[in-house]
């Protein structure tokens, strides 16, 4: 812009000087020339101003720009570092929630256990002689003495909002209604069992369904030990809790058999059943009743579905000179139960029954029932409970494989009457006292398979426990 500025300015004056030139050499110059000349001279003139003025106004506008350029550089540069900020912000906080995550399923998990420290006193009767057409006589056996001891460790987990497993582990991995280890054998280690293992899925509010190695998955009333406390089916189940009504329905495997011959056929046992009740309150406290079900299928003229091979007081049989024994009967179980529960001086105080009948043909020691009461309940510190109850099982009146183990000796075909305190000196432990004045083989009839006598035996046994829960 500037060299044609110059450029210009220089031409004017080399005009104005040619002019002039030609004046002095021609003469004056004419009026019209001049006036011409001032003309041209005066557009450069202007010309020129307003090439000066475009010429600021470029250089304002082109400081601007640059100073435009140097803000979008600089913020930029801004931008950039503070990308590198956000991405290092960002993986502290990807670690960081991930511990979090980690933390939050740590706490989703609970551990449980308990230990149980037992001496146990065992008085009875025993056959003395007799064979296959002389029955023997009643003598007394020898007192048996004996510590155990029994340990569980667990971990309910809430795998999500509607499903929940559990895992128990206990010691004892042999018998399925017993947990305890007796002290002695050279003071070797004791075995551990996984005792629970299953998931619970909430379907719906007051519906779940249990698949695994589970609790039984009904109620059952009172102190009754028509099914001992330490078994653990195996199966699966559907439970309702819902207002008023409650139940469940099950099915659970007690053996797997494989027959090599493809033409044979295998015969798994199994207990299929279903339980359906009812509760409202009354005089204080709640009330239930309840009505029960289950078929041992695979369980007639079977031996495998027998912890090792004993009925536990069910009649068995033989076939020829064979040694196994074979279950006589089928199991069809209906069983009525009733609870009802209040408070008396302060006190949490319950009645209960429970009636059961074995509905299989041809049976003929069929009945079972149980009646007691209890009172107050060993949990807070300073706290008490007692209870007392009788119960009278025929020989085939239950599934002797489900039967409390304590209870007349583990078998059908037993009575008595059971007496249990406790006190909890401090939370989370209490110490319990039961005994059992019981009477086996109570039918009195001749059973060389068990007893070879035609008279009943006495059964006393008499626990001291102490429960401790962490």
């Amino acid at each position: 812009m500037k060299s044609t500025v110059l450029a210009t300015t220089v031409a004017a004056v080399l005009m104005l000087s040619a002019a002039d030139a030609s004046a002095q050499t021609k003469g004056a110059a004419t009026k019209a020339e001049v006036q011409s000349i001032q003309s041209q001279m005066q557009a450069l003139a202007e010309r020129l101003n307003r090439l000066e003025s475009a010429n600021a106004e470029l250089k304002t506008q082109n400081t601007e720009l640059q100073a435009l350029a140097d803000r979008r550089e600089a913020e930029m540069d801004y931008l950039k570092s503070q990308t590198k900020d956000l991405r290092e912000e960002g993986a502290v906080a990807a670690n960081e929630i991930s511990k979090v995550k980690g933390a939050d399923w740590a706490a989703k998990i609970k551990g449980r256990g308990d230990l149980r420290y037992r001496s146990e006193n065992i008085w009875t009767e025993r056959v003395v002689g007799g064979n296959a057409t002389t029955p023997g006589t009643v003598d007394d056996a020898a007192d048996r003495y004996r510590q155990r001891v029994r340990a569980r460790l667990g971990f309910d987990a809430k795998i999500t909002d509607h499903v929940m497993g559990t895992i128990l582990f206990a010691t004892g991995a042999d018998d399925p209604r017993s947990s305890n280890q007796t002290f002695g054998s050279q003071n070797s280690r004791k075995s551990i069992g996984l005792d629970l293992a299953y998931v619970d899925w909430t379907v719906t509010n007051g519906v779940d369904i249990v698949l695994g190695k589970q609790t039984w998955p009904f109620w059952r009333p009172g102190n009754s030990l028509f099914y001992d406390g330490d078994y653990n089916p195996e199966g699966g189940a559907v439970k309702f809790d819902r207002g008023m009504l409650f139940g469940s329905a099950y099915g659970w495997w007690l053996s797997e058999q494989y027959n090599s011959n493809p033409v044979g056929e295998n015969s798994d046992g199994n207990v299929f059943g279903a339980q359906v009740g009812l509760k409202f309150p009354l005089l204080g406290g709640e009330t239930r009743v309840a009505a029960h079900y289950y078929d041992c299928g695979a369980c007639q003229d079977q031996n495998s579905i027998m912890f090792g091979g004993v009925g536990n007081g069910n009649t068995m049989y033989r076939v020829g000179t064979s040694t196994t024994n074979l279950l006589k009967y089928d199991y069809e179980i209906i069983e009525l139960a009733g609870e009802m529960g209040m408070t008396l001086f302060n006190q949490p105080v319950s009645f209960w029954a429970n009636y059961a009948e074995n509905m299989a043909s041809s049976v003929q020691e069929s009945t079972a029932y149980a009646v007691g009461a209890s009172i107050g309940k060993a949990s807070n510190p300073k706290t008490w409970n007692a209870a007392l109850w009788y119960q009278d099982i025929d020989a085939d009146s239950l599934f002797g494989q489900f039967v409390d183990s304590d209870f007349g000796d583990g078998r059908t075909n037993s009575k008595g009457l059971v007496f249990r305190g406790a006190y909890a000196p401090v939370r989370n432990f209490n110490i319990q006292a039961t005994y059992f004045l019981n009477t086996l083989n109570k039918n009195e009839t001749r059973d060389p398979l068990y007893f070879n006598v035609n008279d009943s035996l006495s059964y006393d046994r008499l626990q001291l426990d102490l429960n401790y829960k962490f």
